[in-house]
């Protein structure tokens, strides 16, 4: 009876060496590549002197954008463990490669990680990204070619694989403000008043920016003159006429030196070159649209 009990034992041991010599720990692989999908938040323009915001439209593909890219455990959030992340793509310019935004070198999204993403646009600025301050964009000059385009996007945070088959949406956002004019003539409605130009001065042009907390520039430096429209518009009675193209702006707090220079034709008399102006206090705020409405008495 002893022997058979030894036996036993044995046997048993042995089961017990076979289950645990049968457990490896593994790492999971990691899950397809991460990709991503551009979009542009552009601001309406709302009538009235009032800022328009909502819309929304298709991010260009001959501009490429950069982005950063970190990992979290799944079972943490980036609202409070940001500092904690792990940068898994570090400032990588993505591009259209003909069938999809990505690297040049395609990254792998890691196993059991949610990624958080924040951007930048085009490609070209130099940027950089913090926690506390989001994107950064340093002593620009939006009158310098290519400025006039900047875009960013605020972090997108806790994205998990399965969410959309590794595709990460990216709103963009200008960080300019936009600015559009009209005139509305109040005169008889046989006068003819042509506006040869409209342009506001004091406004500043350089400046640095950051998206977080809120999206804001440091304005520094000097002041320009912004020329809105330059030529000739005719314009009878009290018609309502959108004049020139819209004009990026650095977004600011400003006391806005507003000219029109227009001509009056009644009959056969003609009033040449009558200058009108005003101050203004305008503010204007990151990514939205301002549709000024110019009365001419």
């Amino acid at each position: 009876m002893k022997k058979t009990n030894n036996i036993d034992t044995l046997f048993l041991c042995a089961a017990a060496l076979l289950l645990l010599g049968g457990c490896t720990e593994k790492t999971l692989p990691d899950l397809g590549p991460i990709s991503y999908e551009p979009v542009v938040v552009m601001s309406q323009v709302a009538r009235a002197d009032h800022e328009g915001e909502g819309g929304s439209n298709i991010y260009p593909k001959d501009s490429s954008f950069g982005v950063w890219v970190a990992a979290l455990d799944d079972n943490l959030l980036w609202e409070y463990d940001s500092h904690t992340a792990e940068v898994v793509v570090d400032d990588e310019v993505v591009g259209w490669n003909g069938t999809e935004w990505n690297t040049a070198t395609p990254h792998a999204w890691p196993a059991e990680k949610r990624l958080t993403v924040a951007a930048y646009s085009p490609a070209t600025a130099e940027a950089e990204f913090s926690i506390r301050n989001g994107v950064e964009f340093h002593d620009i000059d939006i009158l310098t070619n290519g400025n006039d385009k900047l875009m960013f996007a605020n972090p997108v945070s806790d994205q998990l694989y399965t969410f959309n088959n590794g595709v990460i949406n990216i709103p963009f956002t200008s960080a300019l403000a936009q600015l559009s004019f009209a005139v509305i003539p109040h005169v008889p409605d046989d006068v003819e008043v042509v506006v040869k130009k409209i342009s506001l001065s004091n406004i500043q042009h350089c400046g640095s920016f950051c998206s977080l907390p809120e999206a804001s520039w440091a304005p520094t430096g000097d002041t320009y003159e912004v020329v809105v429209f330059e030529g000739e518009e005719g314009v009878m009675g009290s018609a309502y006429k959108q004049l020139g193209d819209s004009e990026w702006v650095m977004p600011q707090s400003v006391n806005a030196h507003v000219t029109v220079v227009c001509d009056y034709y009644a009959h056969d008399t003609v009033i040449p070159n009558q200058v009108f102006e005003t101050d203004e206090k305008m503010i204007w705020r990151v990514g939205k649209a301002y549709d000024y409405t110019i009365k001419i008495y």
